[in-house]
């Protein structure tokens, strides 16, 4: 100890005190004592002498030795008391050591008092020692216990045979076990792999290094496979295994996900490198036969018949690149997400017909069959759905069909299923084998993308088939093996539509039409030849057409003239766009009708908000044209 040794003597007679001390300091010991002879004195004596040692006789006068053994006991314990004493029996003896005595010494025998006072010391210096060690084992247990539990990763001690010794929280949480359950396990049971030798090795390695860092998979009490990555330790001196286990499952879904994103987006652009070459295919032969038969219809010697061919084939031509453009048009829409339903009436069994009658030519041709099969009663037909869209999903899929048809037939048909009506395109063509059944949805994916390719098309329809049919509610699905034909089945929600009286105006023809009274109508548009093909539909319609170049002349003359009856407004146009110029108008001039005229489907929603009363798709014939008009006067 740091400190002079401290001895509290219990004693009466101080000639025995004086010879208790003079025997220890003859014995080399070096000390300092207190001496007290009372029950008053002995207690004070501990609580400010603060003595490493008490030495009692056994009786005194007004107190005695096992009283204060007693109250020693309870205020300290630890520190050893030693009894010096004339005399003592051997019951009395084992008693007091039974006490807590730590030991006695006869006074006639007082030579022994230094040997036992030194061995009391070094016994005492022995315990504190080891209660020391035992803290300190205790300590860090406690740090340890802190550590492994506090700790993010899994930590899992086990013996030289990998029978696990020791788990924490973390690692529980991992696999689902309790930590009663897993130390019942061993280290195979966790390992969730088909190659047991690995984890041999892997130990094997870690016992010749001392470490070692892997990933591997464990299993779940669940049955749930989840990555891990470990570093493993070997402790040579206690021949066991600590490892440290991170939960990379998360990390490895995300790499994973990277990989199959980086696969797709090198796919995307070899398809849509694909899909230019294609298209530019695509675009270049019909315009190869509008700027070719353009150039011919110029020629001086050109007779009537010839004439009439070229134009059927520049119209053929035109509307053949209308289609290309549309789709074009209709997956630039789906991919920036700005299309949406436009709902209105449509009967159906009138629109199979409709488009059935309108393939036949083609069909035709190929020497195949086109059936319309119309399931459902006239009726039930006449629905509430965006006519639009169904109508293109239906011409893309007739079209497929008859493309890759060569004998046989094409089944058109819809039939009413409960709530919902299942249109179905049928065709005895070449198939689509099974592993292509998901991508043929895909944007620019065609089963047949060589230099060879047999068929035309942009790989753009099903596509926008199957957009547009998730658009109106419903979903899209095929069932096809190779050589043995395809049939797609289109589902959207029915929602019947009553059926009202077929108004006068719905009758009558729009292709010849002449307008009882003059009328006025103001054309805002900033292309000449658009005007020049507008002015060319109204042509002999009985009214007058005024032009405006761009948004402000048409604010300008919608303003100052007092007979205007309805404005065709262009949207997109310089100095002011159609938007802000319609709202202009309706503002001063709300009675005027406003038919918007853009190549945007989307611009509807925007321009009945801006004052328009209508809306037309470019590009128009002139019997959608005059249709529209009509509605307004």
């Amino acid at each position: 100890m740091d400190r002079e040794l401290r001895i509290l003597i219990l004693e009466d007679d101080s000639a025995d005190a004086e010879l208790m001390q003079r025997e220890l300091r003859n014995a080399g010991i070096t000390f300092s004592a207190m001496l007290v002879d009372s029950r008053e004195g002995f207690i004070k004596g501990l609580e400010e002498f603060s003595p490493d040692m008490i030495l009692s006789d056994n009786k005194l006068p007004s107190f005695d030795g096992i009283s204060a053994l007693d109250i020693s006991q309870k205020k300290c314990p630890d520190i050893p008391f030693i009894f010096v004493t004339g005399t003592m029996g051997e019951e009395w003896a084992v008693e007091t050591l039974k006490r807590g005595a730590c030991d006695y010494v006869l006074k006639d025998r007082i030579y022994r008092l230094a040997s036992v006072v030194k061995r009391a010391l070094q016994e005492v210096k022995e315990r504190n020692e080891h209660k020391r060690a035992e803290e300190t084992i205790k300590e860090h247990a406690e740090q340890y216990r802190t550590i492994v539990s506090a700790t993010l990763f899994g930590f899992l001690l086990t013996d030289e045979k990998a029978k696990l010794l020791d788990v924490n929280d973390t690692y529980c949480s991992m696999s689902g076990y309790t930590r009663k359950e897993l130390l019942n396990l061993s280290i195979s049971d966790l390992e969730a792999t088909d190659k047991p030798e690995d984890v041999a090795a892997r130990i094997q390695r870690v016992i010749e290094s001392g470490t070692d860092q892997f990933e591997s998979k464990h299993k779940a009490k669940d049955g749930r496979v989840f990555d891990i990555e470990v570093s493993m330790s070997f402790l040579y001196s206690r021949k066991q295994f600590i490892a440290f286990i991170r939960d990379i499952t998360d990390r490895e879904r995300v790499k994973q996900e990277l990989i199959n994103a980086k696969e797709h987006a090198e796919e995307s652009d070899r398809l849509k490198t694909s899909f230019l070459h294609n298209i530019s295919h695509e675009i270049r032969t019909p315009m190869n036969a509008i700027v070719g038969f353009s150039a011919l219809l110029g020629e001086p010697d050109v007779d009537a018949q010839s004439r009439k061919d070229y134009i059927e084939t520049i119209m053929l031509s035109s509307n053949h690149l209308l289609l290309i453009i549309n789709d074009i048009i209709d997956i630039s829409n789906i991919e920036a997400n700005i299309v949406k339903a436009d709902k209105n009436e449509i009967n159906i069994n009138s629109k199979l017909k409709s488009l059935c009658n309108q393939f036949i030519p083609v069909a035709n041709e190929k020497k195949i069959q086109l059936v319309c099969e119309t399931g459902v009663p006239d009726s039930d037909a006449l629905i509430i759905t965006d006519s639009t869209k169904l109508t293109q999903i239906l011409t893309n899929l007739i079209n497929n069909a008859i493309k890759f048809t060569d004998k046989g037939y094409v089944k058109v048909g819809c039939v009413l299923r409960d709530m919902f009506l299942e249109f179905r395109v049928s065709d005895t063509g070449i198939g689509i084998p099974q592993e292509y059944h998901n991508k043929i949805f895909d944007r620019f994916y065609q089963v047949q993308h060589t230099t060879s390719r047999l068929y035309e098309g942009t790989g753009l329809g099903l596509a926008i088939a199957k957009a547009y049919a998730e658009l109106l509610g419903g979903n899209i699905r095929l069932s096809s093996e190779p050589g043995a034909g395809t049939s797609f089945f289109v589902t959207i929600p029915y929602e019947k539509q009553v059926v009202a009286t077929e108004t006068v105006k719905e009758k009558m023809g729009y292709e010849v039409f002449v307008f009882p009274e003059k009328k006025t109508i103001l054309v805002v548009e900033d292309v000449d030849s658009n005007f020049k093909l507008i002015n060319c539909f109204l042509a002999g319609a009985n009214a007058d057409i005024i032009r405006a170049s761009n948004g402000e002349e048409a604010v300008e003359i919608a303003l100052a003239e007092k007979n205007i009856d309805l404005i065709l407004m262009d949207i997109k146009m310089p100095e002011l766009d159609g938007y802000t110029a319609a709202k202009i108008i309706w503002e001063s001039k709300p009675d005027i009708p406003i038919i918007a005229q853009t190549a945007y489907a989307d611009d509807k929603e925007e321009a009945i908000g801006s004052g328009c009363s209508g809306f037309i798709l470019k590009p128009f014939d002139k019997k959608s044209l005059l249709k529209v008009i009509r509605e307004f006067i």
